[in-house]
């Protein structure tokens, strides 16, 4: 925009968009003669008017629309708060869990050292996570469901690994989660976005502005707001705020609710539901109304009011209701029309273009397999997964694997943890892979026979096997070993799981 559209448009702002579509209008002529028919400029596009935004994040007041609406349907909408419930439930399960994945050869260590060494580090996280919350309400699984939610609804959260020095504390190390809405620009600020204030060169976030929380005075009245500025990095570049949102532009500074894109018809879905439900009761209300006709007292019809015969006025039908009416006075039914037998259908489309949108399939959506066979059926929950898995090792790493290397270094610090060169070596001893609930089988019987024949043909290991029913195989091979020897301490003798019946037959 050059200046004068500018300051028509800060004189004008209605006529000063018009300028700006017609210029826009007429600078697409060319493209009705290009190669995409998308791009066209016909009569039948005519109203598909679209400006080229070169910013990267929607403007306050949109994200401020697009969370409040999205937080009232994860609070009103029953669909909309059983597809979150559905995404935190299969992507966070029963809380994710690191396992250490160090490498002996890569640390100058022996197998049974490195062996010693991961399970030290795994203990100490795992008594860290009852610690985790700054407030101390919740341990770190409820923090992540808690974390992940707020991502779906608001599209972000704000996580402050803060340093806490309680006594009763085994480490200092602890979670504060934000509200997204405390994330804004200062009076006066010029160079923040949004209240991300980003560097000058390469545009990276450099430090994030939060509101305070609001004090009360005694006399009831809001002090004045006051505002704190948080570095991303501290001199050793460790975290020091965790904003976690998935981006979908490169440059974008804040995080758009999941919900975006089918908020509409979220809403459109519920009102039609509503109306439906309102037509039904409606319909389902028989009344009937008595009139009396007498000559003699037409005049007296002629000044009556619209009151019955009981002196009240109808304004409301209830079913099995029976009214009596004055002179004169009549009662036409409102017939209201509804959608019949294409209420299902139009139901279930809108929830399938729904699904499609936030990647569910319609049955995991609605949580309905009463018209899918085993093959449509697996089908449907290996397309949610392959989302799932995307989200869950994602979350992990831009929320799970920063906490868990704070919470290593404290404790290497503080003498927990056995080692030497940790600084030297941080990447190597904070390798993890995270670990979360288990799927669940179909039909157990195919689906373990799969993964034995996957393991045996080399295609799949017992250790992603395992981690796929949220099982850690090493606990999964030290169970086993234990059993194998209380069984011969007791004498008992149980056929081998998987042997073939001539083996099992030969030893009974």
């Amino acid at each position: 925009m050059n200046r004068l559209d500018r300051f028509i448009a800060w004189l004008a702002p209605r006529y000063g968009l018009k300028r700006r579509l017609a210029r826009l209008s007429m600078g697409l002529v060319e493209a009705s003669a290009g190669r995409y028919r998308g791009a066209e400029q016909s009569r039948l596009r005519e109203d598909w008017l679209s400006a080229v935004l070169g910013g990267t994040t929607p403007p306050v007041w949109e994200l401020d629309t697009l969370r409040a609406r999205s937080r009232d349907l994860n609070r009103n909408d029953p669909v909309a708060s059983g597809a979150t419930e559905t995404l935190v439930q299969n992507i966070a399960g029963q809380g994710l869990r690191p396992q250490a994945r160090l490498r002996a050869e890569a640390l100058g260590l022996s197998e049974e050292e490195a062996q010693k060494l991961r399970r030290r580090l795994e203990a100490v996280f795992e008594a860290w996570t009852a610690q985790a919350d700054a407030g101390g309400r919740y341990d770190f699984q409820e923090i992540q469901f808690l974390a992940l939610r707020k991502i779906i609804e608001d599209g972000e959260i704000i996580a402050v690994p803060v340093f806490l020095r309680d006594s009763w504390r085994l480490l200092g190390r602890a979670v504060e989660l934000i509200e997204s809405d405390r994330l804004v620009t200062p009076p006066g600020k010029d160079n923040i976005i949004q209240g991300v204030e980003l560097g000058p060169e390469r545009r990276e976030p450099v430090r994030y502005w939060l509101r305070r929380a609001a004090a009360v005075r005694r006399d009831y009245e809001l002090e004045r707001q006051e505002y704190i500025g948080l570095p991303a990095r501290d001199a050793r570049g460790r975290p020091m705020v965790l904003h976690v949102f998935p981006a979908r532009r490169p440059g974008q500074v804040r995080g758009i609710p999941y919900f975006a894109p089918v908020l509409s018809y979220f809403k459109d879905l519920a009102d039609y539901l509503e109306a439906e439900v309102v037509a039904a009761r409606v319909a389902a209300c028989l009344a009937v109304f008595i009139t009396k006709t007498d000559p003699h007292l037409e005049a007296v019809a002629q000044t009556s009011t619209t009151e019955t015969g009981t002196g009240r006025r109808v304004q409301d039908i209830q079913p099995g209701m029976v009214s009596y009416l004055n002179l004169g006075e009549d009662i036409k039914v409102v017939d209201p029309k509804r959608g019949g037998e294409t209420f299902n259908s139009f139901v279930e489309g809108l929830l399938r273009i729904i699904g499609v949108s936030l990647g569910l399939p319609y049955e995991l959506l609605v949580k309905d397999f009463s018209k899918t066979n085993y093959s449509s059926a697996r089908a449907a929950l290996l397309e949610g997964r392959r989302l799932f898995l995307q989200w869950r090792s994602w979350f992990a790493r831009k929320f799970c694997q920063p906490l868990w290397e704070l919470v290593l270094e404290e404790a290497w610090l503080r003498g927990l943890i056995p080692v030497k060169d940790f600084y030297e070596n941080r990447a190597e001893y904070c390798r993890a892979q995270w670990i979360g609930g288990s799927w669940g089988w179909v039909d157990p019987v195919k689906e373990v026979e799969a993964s034995k024949r996957a393991i045996d043909y080399g295609l799949s290991t017992l250790a992603e096997e395992a981690a796929g029913q949220g099982r850690d195989w090493e606990e999964v091979l030290e169970q086993r070993k234990w059993e194998q020897e209380r069984i011969a301490e007791l004498g008992l003798r149980i056929p081998t799981i998987g042997a073939p019946k001539a083996e099992i037959m030969e030893e009974e």
